[in-house]
């Protein structure tokens, strides 16, 4: 009985205040009773029952016999949290964007060192060798140096043991699945003990690739890690803790980069075949029309209606006349209707000089239709269906052009530090530093072109050193005290580049030609520079020796003109031309857009609780902390543009360079990007450069009153603040360089209690947040003109909700446990500009600057009383584990987990296209151990039913297609897993 005790000891109560504690036999009755798991959530070790927060804490025990791998593994039983690629949310407060210049929602610690990305700790090593993962629910404003608005997350590795112990461990699965872990830990000296442990993980893709390319979603990773711990007296304890670590894959998945492509242009279709997807058109795109005013050809724009308008009123602008033959198009929308055809490429400007072409010509159409999840299908009323539809393993295919691929090395080391002054007294040094280099590529439009088509590559440096200084004093035994001093500096460089393996568009000249010199005219005089995005300011064009802010336009007959650099300041990083469009990036021949970013914080706090036992039943927390954080930006972009011409004048020029005929078709020339169409004007670069400051300070507060009748229940009442820096809109020149600190104030009401003999556990709480500023990312005006998605303060907004947890042990052999969690979210107060700029609503287009189809009021979206994202309403899960005892050949245990979660909303416009659907998730796995308890052999079947759910999606406007992609969930999974201990292992 003594191996059921163990096992049950990995399985207490999972959910919203406890994961696990440690049944065990009593020899009497042969009853087992769940006993106390100790954390250390308020730095102070202290049992889960007696802790009067919500957590839910994950011990070493329960990951392994769960097989708990992965982020989705730990999402599953999680309650009230949706966890992302690189980020978590916690009761709907958490990051929703990943743009430098902003800090998580959610605080990560790593053996009590803050971590600057929930993604890293939560994926190093496979989960293996860890103690312990502690999940604080709630904002965490007194008792960590780092602002944790949203709750705080620990994961706590294994110590050094005084006793020789090792272990090897390996898995073998579908997918050409395998992992490899080996485990070393004893005594070096009788003070000096050191652990040493090795992880390698492979697998192939799981997601199909009907392009080129490998399929996605496979890696290869590997970490090892030293941990050292020096006891030089009884008082004093060091533990050292290194690793080092590398990743690479072949990616479908990220916040942001989802390959997964869930609908285009909202369903509307191809505008000559009508399939599903749009492989005719060159290049995305509206215009407003007046559908009883004909044009009198394909490219004449000459008839215009004698109405104006009413997407541009007292502008004077005339509806557009309607090409005969092409598609009509009639939006609805806010209770207005437009009327609107595609533009003609090279004839009629695109709105953006981003707008990327559409290089999905000659493409297998029945293919790519295929690969569109949610079908596109058509509705009861005859509207082309835009929810994203119920996925499973089949779903997850992928047409790209094979150039995804994603990079991360990773070292760091954590120096923990503790002194026991007397026995009242103890003081805790807490070190960190960490440096990494992140990359990846991924193909942009997700094409399946190999070439004629753009990527997006993203490089990210972060270099960070901590130090956190902790005193503990207890004054008596019913009165003790916790103070912490906490410094932090960050750096981090980012580079990004949209660029193109092979497009002419982006690297060569345009042959202007003497048509072309009347444009020239247009360009501001004092601003636009060049005609190719190979000649970048700041690089010695005109022949001198050093590199001076001038530029050329090739004219006729090799005559030069010059003009110079629009640049608000100089540029920094490395200076960009051919084959080095950003430092460490992809040698490239040509790019659109590059931005050199970085961000640099200085942190400071200064923290403060005590807690006092009043009587037996009674007891007070009290607390503060005041935070500081000094911040830095700096941009600098490179940016291929194109003037905004008339019809007449853009047909004219791209006739002249040979793109288009007399009749406004492509020419062979076009189409094979020898002579490229330019579909706005004539192209020029153009370079700016802008520094950011601010500082960001808050106080916050907890207060706490417990009541414990007995030793079996704890009701406790809490009224908590959380705070968040502001941050910065790096990257893209954002009219809204920078944008406020958000507070969360929480009340919340809790019980714990242990019933029938310690059989039962049950652990519930209700709460609701004040959420001020809340950081919420929209399209606003730029400084480039147009609108760009920027990080913008909302208001206000509310979070309530009600979460319980169980665990039972039925019977001696069967254990049970579940969790469930209600969340309600809204936003309670309105932006000032009346709501969202949604740009990304394909039945709303925004079309050219001329050519509006809904102008950018009329697209304003209120958010007043929509739910917060990433936040499922509902979600439950359940567990069973039985035991079945076999004497001397060991004992097998039996565990199976169901979980679901409710939709969750992915984009501020709440709307069905970018609502990720419920899914739930079924496992099973089964373990023998052996009689010594030294061999382990299990068996597993992951997502039983092949459901996939989504972890993240993402929107594009026009210039895009309109184009939703999502990030999965895993499919079905299953393999073996054999592990074997050898010394005095635990």
């Amino acid at each position: 009985m003594r191996l059921i005790a163990r096992r049950a000891a990995g399985l207490a109560a999972l959910g919203t205040l406890l994961l696990q504690a440690a049944p065990v036999v009593q020899a009497e009755e042969q009853r087992r009773q769940i006993e106390e798991v100790l954390v250390t959530a308020e730095r102070r070790e202290s049992s889960v029952q007696d802790t009067a927060i919500s957590i839910t804490a994950f011990t070493g025990e329960f990951i392994e016999d769960f097989g708990l791998r992965n982020q989705e593994d730990l999402q599953a039983y999680l309650p009230a949290t949706t966890v992302q690629p690189y980020d978590v949310a916690i009761r709907g407060v958490g990051r929703l964007f990943r743009a430098l210049g902003g800090d998580p929602g959610v605080a990560t610690y790593f053996d009590g060192a803050y971590s600057e990305d929930f993604g890293i700790a939560s994926t190093e090593g496979g989960l293996y060798d860890l103690a312990r993962i502690e999940v604080l629910r709630g904002p965490q404003g007194t008792l960590y140096g780092r602002n944790g608005v949203g709750g705080a997350i620990n994961f706590i590795n294994n110590k050094p043991t005084d006793e020789f112990e090792g272990e090897v461990r390996t898995v073998l699965g579908t997918d050409d699945t395998f992992e490899l872990y080996g485990l070393l830990s004893g005594p070096i000296t009788d003070k000096l003990l050191a652990r040493f442990t090795g992880v390698k993980r492979t697998r192939d893709g799981l997601v199909k690739e009907r392009g080129d390319g490998p399929d996605q979603e496979n890696y290869g990773d590997e970490n090892y890690a030293l941990a050292l711990q020096w006891n030089p007296s009884d008082t004093v304890t060091i533990d050292l803790r290194g690793n080092e670590r590398s990743y690479r894959r072949v990616m479908a998945s990220a916040q942001g980069a989802g390959a997964i492509v869930t609908s285009e242009n909202g369903g509307l279709g191809d505008p000559v075949t009508g399939a599903l997807r749009d492989t005719s058109s060159l290049v995305w795109g509206y215009r407003a029309v007046d559908p009883n005013t004909a044009c009198l050809s394909a490219v004449d724009r000459s008839v215009v209606s004698g109405l104006e308008n009413p997407a541009l009123p007292g502008s004077g602008t005339m509806l557009g006349c309607t090409v005969g033959g092409q598609q009509l198009f009639q939006f609805n929308h806010n209770g207005l209707t437009r009327f609107a055809q595609r533009v003609t490429p090279g004839v009629d400007a695109v709105n953006s000089e981003f707008a990327r072409p559409n290089f999905q010509r000659g493409a297998d159409q029945a293919l790519i239709d295929s690969l569109l999840v949610d079908g596109g299908g058509v509705d009861s009323d005859g509207n082309r269906g835009n929810s994203v539809g119920s996925l499973d393993g089949d779903d997850l295919q992928v047409w790209t052009n094979g150039l995804n691929d994603e990079y991360f090395d990773h070292q760091s080391a954590i120096l923990n530090a503790a002194w026991d002054v007397s026995d009242s007294v103890t003081i805790k040094y807490i070190g960190g530093y960490t440096d990494y280099l992140y990359q990846r590529t991924t193909d942009d439009d997700r094409t399946g072109q190999a070439i004629l088509d753009e990527q997006f590559y993203a490089a990210q440096e972060n270099e960070n050193f901590q130090h956190e200084l902790q005193f503990f004093i207890d004054f008596s035994a019913d009165f003790t005290l916790t103070s912490g001093l906490f410094y932090y500096e960050n750096q981090i460089d980012q580079r990004l580049d949209f660029y193109s393996s092979n497009l002419p568009r982006l690297t060569q000249a345009a042959d202007l030609g003497n048509q072309a010199l009347p444009f020239l005219a247009t360009l501001n005089p004092g601003g636009v520079t060049h005609n190719t995005a190979r000649d970048i300011c700041g690089i010695d064009l005109l022949g001198g020796g050093s590199a001076d802010r001038s530029a050329r336009v090739d004219g006729p007959a090799g005559s030069v003109i010059s003009a110079s650099c629009l640049s608000d300041g100089p540029w920094i990083g490395e200076t960009l031309g051919d084959g080095n469009r950003t430092q460490s990036g992809p040698d490239t021949a040509g790019t659109s857009f590059i931005w050199d970013t970085e961000n640099r914080t200085t942190a400071y706090a200064v923290y403060s609780q005590a807690e006092w036992q009043i009587n037996e039943t009674w007891a007070l927390t009290f607390g503060g902390r005041y935070a500081r954080d000094e911040k830095e930006g700096e941009e600098s972009l490179f940016l291929y543009r194109e003037t905004a011409l008339a019809p007449a004048d853009l047909l004219s020029f791209n006739q002249s360079t040979g793109a288009l005929d007399a009749n406004g078709n492509p020419t062979a020339c076009a189409l094979a990007e020898e002579c490229p169409i330019r579909f706005r004007g004539v192209p020029f670069a153009r370079s700016l450069y802008r520094a950011i400051e601010n500082d960001y300070d808050a106080v916050t507060y907890r207060v706490n009153i417990d009541y414990t009748p007995s030793d079996a229940h704890l009701i406790y009442l809490s009224g908590t603040s959380g705070y968040r820096a502001g941050g910065f809109n790096l990257g893209f020149f954002s009219a809204v360089p920078s944008y406020d600190s958000e507070e969360v104030f929480s009340v919340e009401l809790g019980y714990k209690g242990q019933l029938l003999d310690n059989r039962l556990q049950i652990n519930a709480s209700v709460y609701n947040y004040t959420y001020d500023d809340v950081h919420l990312q929209f399209a606003v005006s730029t400084a480039l003109a147009g609108t760009s998605t920027s990080v913008t303060n909302a208001p206000e907004a509310r979070n309530s909700g009600f979460e319980a947890d169980f665990l039972w042990l039925a019977t001696d052999r069967l254990t049970l446990g579940g969790s469930f969690s209600w969340t309600d979210t809204e936003y309670t107060k309105e932006l000032p500009a009346g709501g969202i700029i949604d740009t990304q609503d394909p039945f709303a287009p925004i079309g050219s600057a001329v050519d509006t189809v809904y102008n950018t009021t009329e697209l304003t979206r209120p958010i007043k009383g929509t739910q917060l994202l990433r936040i499922p309403e509902f979600k439950f899960s359940a567990w069973a584990m039985y035991m079945i005892p076999m004497g001397e050949n060991g004992n097998i245990e039996f565990i199976t987990s169901y979980s679901w979660q409710d939709d969750v909303v992915w984009n501020v416009s709440n709307s069905d296209r970018d609502t990720a659907p419920d899914f739930a998730r079924w496992d099973a796995r089964a373990n023998w151990t052996s009689a010594d308890e030294r061999w382990v052999v299990g068996a597993y079947v992951n997502n039983i039913l092949d459901e996939i759910g989504v972890r993240s999606m993402n929107a594009e406007d026009q210039s895009q297609g309109y184009l939703r992609t999502a990030t999965p969930t895993l499919p079905r999974q299953a393999g073996v897993e054999l592990r074997y201990r050898f010394g005095a292992f635990r």
